[in-house]
């Protein structure tokens, strides 16, 4: 996660923000997220909503998802994004 902003140097972090669409805080509270999918449909789908880090000096923004290594395990496991 971002501790000090790449652009100007600042550490002045707003951390761990969910991403939200107008549409989305009404409707399912996040839709902005990653999903990838067995290709065969018989396994779970991996779905995980990505969260943003901002600079509080310069508002760079940087996004992420907390389990990446459950997206990279899925990814080697032949999932796709639908």
């Amino acid at each position: 996660m971002m501790t000090k902003c790449p652009e100007c140097g600042s550490t002045e972090i707003i951390p761990d923000l969910h991403v939200f669409t107008k549409r989305a805080a009404v409707a399912t509270n996040e839709v902005n997220y990653v999903v990838l999918e067995d290709p065969t449909r018989k396994g779970k789908p991996v779905d995980i909503g990505f969260r943003a880090a901002i600079c509080g000096n310069c508002g760079h923004v940087e996004f992420f998802v907390r389990y990446a290594a459950e997206l990279l395990d899925a990814h080697k496991r032949g999932y796709v994004s639908r």
